[in-house]
């Protein structure tokens, strides 16, 4: 669980220097019967909102969110996902696993 914590605190501080205010989601993998912290990697999805709202998203290799920003508009979101590509984190392509 702590390390899971350290995972997504650090996810939060990387997308608050593009989003803004972001929050922590995910510390423990989800669907894995044991209590396994999220992965250390970290890779970057947009997640469509209501009313042409967007937020980004930081998880692991397999989609477990580790961190989220607050919605955005669309277009602010896709150029804080430029931001977060310059800084080295790529695009998750699968299926993002949100606590929600």
């Amino acid at each position: 669980m702590r390390e899971g914590r350290k995972r997504a605190a650090r996810a939060v501080d990387v997308l608050q220097e593009v989003a803004g205010q972001s929050y922590p989601m995910l510390l423990l993998k989800l669907g894995v019967p044991k209590w396994t912290p999220v992965g250390e990697e970290a890779l970057q999805k947009i997640v469509p909102g209501k009313n042409a709202t967007a937020a980004l998203v930081i998880c692991d290799a397999d989609g477990n969110a580790k961190a989220m920003s607050g919605w955005l508009s669309e277009p602010r979101a896709k150029e804080c996902s430029k931001l977060l590509e310059q800084k080295g984190v790529p695009m998750f392509r699968g299926e993002v696993k949100l606590p929600i």
